[in-house]
């Protein structure tokens, strides 16, 4: 089975919530609250989001969040990019080599569902999953 962490599940609630709200000034306290995320966590996601420029953080007397870019210019793969450096689903589809890999019969399977995997993540970008009602 391929299981997502919870980070990716957190940043990927976060991130739809943070686009949804695109327009406003945003508490990492309250999308804490919203979303069931746990602040610390929401803040080490939140933090990353800034470094990729997905989000600017006004570090205020409570801090705000304003997202930052056009919607339809981040997809899913940079996200989960920014919050996880590494989205291969198994070593022979990243590349690397296992003491098995000349004889293998699975290694051209992995690279398949990794390209599918990856495809899939790219077509979705935040304009095609968020609401449209801002």
């Amino acid at each position: 089975m391929i299981k997502l962490s919870k980070k990716w599940d957190y940043a990927l609630k976060a991130i739809i919530y943070l686009s949804n709200n695109e327009n406003k000034l945003l508490k990492i306290a309250e999308i804490s609250n919203i979303l069931n995320i746990p602040e610390a966590f929401l803040r080490r996601i939140i933090n990353d989001f800034e470094k990729a420029g997905i989000v600017i953080t006004i570090k205020w007397r409570n801090g705000w969040i304003i997202f930052s870019k056009d919607k339809s210019t981040i997809n899913l793969y940079e996200v989960l990019l920014t919050v996880w450096e590494d989205l291969n689903i198994s070593d022979c589809s990243s590349g690397h080599s296992c003491s098995n890999s000349t004889n293998c019969l699975t290694t051209d399977i992995f690279k398949s569902l990794q390209k599918w995997f990856n495809w899939l993540l790219k077509l979705y970008t935040l304009d095609k999953i968020s609401k449209n009602d801002n």
